[in-house]
């Protein structure tokens, strides 16, 4: 028989302690969750007070991140997609002319560590499914997964992109079902 096994032992250990990790609530601090529904979501990012821009074909809004109060919805795609720079990293608020950087799946990255050892990251135990990994980093003798907790991500499916806001704040997870926001308490 042959084995055509390519993983190190390494590497299939991690594998199965992703896949033994369950989807459930990110742990505190994060204990505020918003669901904003919204369907063929390209990219989003942060306006200057931190609230969630999404952005689609057919236009964009603006979204408190504890509340899910809409504060902006604008349906002119033509005016959303002139307000998307060339390179797809900056979208610049009709607004305020305001640029903001974006991340999404036609856009640049999130942010995915804050300043205290918050980590985010999507990973695929389970390909083609995602699993977003929330973990502190700042512990004593950390390993790599072994406290980490994945995320539910409920109604979001497909490709999934995640990122915190610039305060360290919100954790935004983007599927194709929306966005899903946790934010720390106050």
């Amino acid at each position: 028989m042959v084995n055509n096994e390519i993983r190190t032992p390494f590497e299939l250990d991690l594998l199965a302690k992703a896949q033994a990790l369950k989807g459930t609530k990110p742990p505190s601090p994060w204990i505020h969750e918003t669901i904003v529904p919204a369907n063929g979501v390209l990219a989003c990012g942060w306006d200057p007070d931190e609230n969630i821009v999404l952005i689609s074909g057919s236009g964009y809004s603006v979204t408190e991140p504890i509340t899910g109060r809409r504060l902006t919805r604008e349906r002119d795609a033509d005016c959303t997609d002139d307000s998307i720079s060339d390179d797809r990293l900056t979208f610049q608020l009709p607004i305020s002319k305001q640029p903001i950087p974006i991340f999404g799946f036609e856009a640049g990255d999130g942010i995915h560590m804050t300043t205290d050892g918050w980590h985010v990251e999507v990973i695929y135990p389970w390909w083609p499914r995602a699993t977003v990994v929330l973990d502190h980093l700042y512990t004593t003798h950390y390993e790599y997964l072994k406290n980490a907790t994945a995320i539910d991500v409920q109604r979001l499916d497909g490709v999934i992109k995640c990122g915190f806001s610039p305060s360290g704040k919100h954790l935004l997870i983007m599927g194709s079902g929306g966005a899903l926001i946790y934010s720390r308490k106050e």
